[in-house]
């Protein structure tokens, strides 16, 4: 018999990476007015895991398991429920006979044919007939198994505010129809907040805001897959995809030396660049070459191309941080944020000096209510020796912070600064 938090542990980590797959291949059976139907199915479905594990076992293969699970419940709603038998009439293949039935969902739920299903319902769910918020909350939810306050801890908004989008992304979605690809014209008026999509799932991995676990290797693994989906597809087989590819992989490739064996975050400077993945890397490196066959900079491209200099410099010393510089003024022109504007000044402060660096970070707008900006502003102000300046920007950004292990490294950086010390001005 298994421990039941362990069994709830691997059930839910399999479902995080199982969900999407059953619900892309269901509402794809269903079609899209009955992708509620699809989501009932799968929730029952991690429901009966949940039931069963604790005292049968975990199965020998708990991810077919899943599946075949999903399939059967799939066969008796279209058999006994009311709603099963409307979608039966709807559908003349579904209603030849008992044996065209079983088989039909069968072929659903087969490995080829879901992998072609999220690949239609990533863009399904990016219609243009959607507003982009509406669009990204609903591929989360529906294809990434996110939880509603996962969804809004990523929009840095509110709860209402992403069941409000849902709901409305729902409604559209359900108007859709057949769930197929777009034609070639309009793949690029949806690639774009794929990508985004899918960019938030890695980054919600790589440093998790809603999770005990700072690094959460589920979600990367599920990002890569759903970006090595779009690789594998003529018509979404584009330089773009390959640069979101490659700084993913970059980024990767340093998860194993980001955390030390407590559990404390390494920063990059300090991190055992032995550690790193060469694979990983080198991986990285074929989809970049990849990426600049063809003509045109996406902020993948440049974004990628940082993380490169990152995983190719020896030491954080030689580090060439002016290139870095140079980098981000091009990704600001096409992507005028605060997140990379910060980033650039960090970026100054090791190409100029923590001066230069701390003048432009007082130049970012709106982001005085993340640690992120404040635990910088302290680093600066420590590297200038503004000591007591330096410890309230950490004290502030330690009231910010989300997760025990930021605040323990910016703890950890204010017990280092030297006490009862005349700044030097």
């Amino acid at each position: 018999m298994s421990h039941p938090e362990d069994t709830h542990e691997l059930a839910d980590h399999l479902f995080r990476r199982e969900a999407g797959r059953m619900v892309a291949a269901l509402t794809r059976l269903f079609g899209a007015r009955h992708v509620d139907l699809a989501e009932d199915i799968v929730q029952e479905t991690l429901l009966k895991a949940m039931q069963e594990w604790p005292f049968r076992g975990v199965p020998d293969e708990p991810a077919a398991w899943l599946h075949r699970v999903a399939r059967n419940l799939a066969i008796d709603r279209l058999r006994r429920e009311a709603r099963g038998l409307e979608l039966l009439r709807e559908n003349a293949a579904l209603l030849r006979s008992e044996w065209t039935l079983s088989s039909t969902v069968h072929e659903a739920m087969s490995a080829p044919t879901i992998a072609d299903d999220q690949l239609r319902m990533m863009f399904a769910c990016c219609h243009p007939a959607m507003p982009r918020e509406q669009q990204v909350a609903l591929a989360l939810k529906t294809l990434c198994g996110f939880s509603v306050p996962e969804i809004a801890r990523a929009f840095v908004t509110n709860e209402e505010t992403i069941n409000k989008r849902l709901y409305r992304a729902r409604e559209t979605f359900r108007a859709l129809g057949r769930i197929d690809m777009p034609s070639i014209d309009e793949v690029g008026q949806r690639l774009e907040h794929v990508l985004a999509t899918i960019y938030l799932l890695f980054n919600e991995g790589y440093n998790s805001t809603s999770h005990d676990d700072l690094i959460r290797e589920d979600l990367i693994e599920e990002a890569l897959r759903l970006i090595d989906l779009l690789t594998r597809n003529s018509i979404t087989d584009v330089a773009e995809v390959h640069a979101l590819m490659a700084l993913m992989l970059y980024h990767a490739a340093r998860s194993g030396s980001r955390l030390d064996v407590d559990g404390a975050i390494v920063l990059l400077k300090d991190q055992d660049r032995s550690k790193w993945d060469a694979e990983l890397i080198a991986l990285a490196d074929q989809h970049m070459d990849r990426a600049v066959l063809e003509r045109g900079m996406s902020i993948y491209h440049i974004e990628a191309a940082i993380a490169a200099m990152h995983a190719h410099a020896p030491t954080f010393a030689a580090t060439n941080w002016v290139s870095i510089v140079a980098l981000y003024d091009e990704l600001l022109r096409q992507n005028p944020s605060r997140v990379v504007a910060f980033n650039r000044a960090i970026a100054l402060a090791q190409a100029e000096g923590p001066a230069a660096g701390l003048t432009e970070l007082g130049l970012v707008e709106d982001m005085q209510g993340s640690h992120l900006y404040h635990a910088a502003r302290g680093d600066l102000l420590r590297d200038l020796t503004r000591y007591d300046e330096a410890r309230a920007a950490y004290v502030t950004a330690m009231s910010l912070a989300r997760s025990a292990a930021e605040v323990a490294l910016l703890q950890k950086k204010q017990e280092s600064l030297p006490a009862n010390v005349v700044e030097a001005r």
